[in-house]
Parts: C-alpha cells; structure tokens; sequence
C-alpha cells in the first residue's frame, strides 16, 4: 500500500468561529481535518460546493433594514426621559 502525499493548507478564520466549530464537531467525534478533507473530496467529486450559499431570511432582512434607514437621522437615547420624548415624538 502506497501512501499519498499530504499537503497542507492553512487558512486564517475568525478565533471565535472557530473555537464555536470546533465544539460541536468535537461532541459529533469530527475534527477539523476529516471535515475540510470530506468537504474538499465532496467538491473534487461533484465540481461544487456541497451546499447553497445564502443568507438566512433574517440576515437578508437585517441587511434590508439598515439600506433602509442608513439615511435617516440618528440620535443617542442615553436615558429614560429621551427614550420617552423620541417615541412620544417630543421635541427637546
């Protein structure tokens, strides 16, 4: 049995996210190894990407509502009585 040569790839990903990933791979019996390596023989395999990339219904919502209001005026409620007056659509 011959073996193959290895190469190895690095790549830079956010602490957090992977840190997170890295549970829940553990509690599955998974590594970070045997899933890049079942993702890249799915992609030689198939020629693309084993899944959609999209935004969640939510994240496309978030993103619409900030296009929507990034040109309306914006003020700092830092107390109660502000927070009242600006709902209450009083003037200062």
């Amino acid at each position: 049995m011959t073996t193959k040569e290895k190469k190895r790839v690095q790549v830079q990903v956010d602490k957090d996210l992977a840190e997170n990933t890295e549970a829940v791979l553990g509690k599955l019996g998974l590594n970070s190894t045997v899933v890049i390596n079942a993702l890249y023989s799915r992609i030689s395999a198939t020629g693309s990407l084993p899944f959609e990339l999209k935004l969640s219904p939510r994240e496309k919502a978030n993103i619409d509502l900030a296009e929507a209001t990034k040109d309306l005026p914006r003020k700092r409620i830092t107390n109660k009585d502000e927070l009242e007056a600006w709902l209450s659509d009083e003037e200062e």
